[in-house]
């Protein structure tokens, strides 16, 4: 059945109901208990703990939208677009369904009149404290943000690593680099590579886990990247950090980065390219940029133009954009 404009905005009003029954089906793993075989919903209550009418009514609602199956006796089956909330699935979706449901994002979001309105993120007035702060101080919320990036939706991590050439380089140091995923990628694609991942201590501190058998190859760093980052790098990378700040912000952090790295060394900056003021580029990255004015001060998703101004405020030279199989770019720089 085709639906008319009318009924396609309805359905993205009430979006945000669709969204938090998505996040309560991977909160209960419901993907994960269906399986292959599927389940009825008795079986499934069982396991979760769920009210099992209750159970029954969110599932026949998810199945409306193609999120699992439900047949006349109460069976629930796997569907495609279900099989991604599988937390075993390549790629999955579960860790996102966790991180945009979660009671902080869900709270920040709801607040988003408050930004519009002052220029303020609603995170700061909804919480009375920065997002990073609040993640420290709430370590289960932030091992789901952790998980959320490391498990990234779009495969960016691995995207790099087959978009870029390392096959050259000595040593990679990933600049914010999390728990390590993006630089596992690489270490797994390009063999030659030795790495140096550099965060603060609480953020790495599980990176041996995610780095796995490629933790042998790297050295692990506690930083602070505003006050400085590791010399010695032959390429730099820096994947999803400029966004979450003002322009203040990155130009201390890209004025590090050129004073660690020597002549002929490389820049890679990671992020998404916003096409200007058209809006007619992907929703998702229009979707980011919004959660970053909502989340962060200052933060937003930039242009090609933007970047290329922060680059030669800091004394490196134009950008040289590199696309990826996924809706992030490589902005190759180096010393002007």
């Amino acid at each position: 059945m085709t639906i008319g404009p009318f009924e396609e905005l309805m359905l993205r009003i009430r979006g945000f109901q669709v969204s938090q029954m998505v996040f309560l089906a991977a909160r209960l793993r419901l993907a994960d208990r269906v399986g292959d075989a599927g389940r009825t919903v008795t079986e499934l209550s069982a396991e979760s703990g769920a009210n099992p009418e209750m159970l029954l009514r969110l599932c026949r609602a998810l199945a409306a939208f193609g999120i699992f199956a439900v047949d006349g006796s109460g069976r629930v089956n796997q569907t495609q677009q279900s099989a991604y909330l599988r937390s075993d699935a390549s790629p999955t979706l579960y860790h996102a369904a966790l991180y945009w449901g979660m009671p902080s994002t869900w709270a920040a979001w709801g607040n988003l009149h408050h930004t519009i309105m002052t220029g303020e993120p609603a995170f700061e007035a909804q919480f009375g404290m920065p997002n990073f702060e609040y993640l420290k101080a709430n370590p289960n919320e932030s091992a789901v943000f952790d998980e959320f990036m490391r498990h990234s939706p779009d495969d960016r991590h691995a995207a790099v690593a087959a978009a870029y050439d390392f096959s050259d380089t000595g040593v990679v140091i990933d600049i914010g680099g999390g728990n390590g995923a993006l630089l596992r990628a690489i270490l797994d694609a390009h063999h030659g590579v030795r790495g140096i991942l550099a965060d603060q201590s609480a953020v790495v501190a599980g990176a041996a886990r995610v780095l796995g058998k490629q933790v042998s190859r790297c050295e692990i760093v506690a930083i602070d990247f505003f006050a400085g980052v590791p010399n010695g790098g032959d390429i730099y990378t820096m994947a999803q950090i400029l966004h979450d700040w003002s322009d203040e912000s990155c130009l201390k952090i890209l004025n590090n980065c050129r004073a660690a790295m020597r002549r002929g060394g490389r820049l890679l900056v990671i992020e998404r390219v916003l096409d200007g003021m058209s809006g007619q580029g992907l929703p998702m990255s229009f979707l980011a940029d919004m959660t970053m004015m909502v989340l962060f001060p200052g933060a937003k998703e930039r242009t090609l133009a933007e970047f290329g101004r922060l680059f030669r405020e800091s004394g490196l030279r134009k950008p040289q954009v590199i696309p990826t199989r996924s809706a992030f770019s490589i902005l190759e720089t180096g010393l002007a």
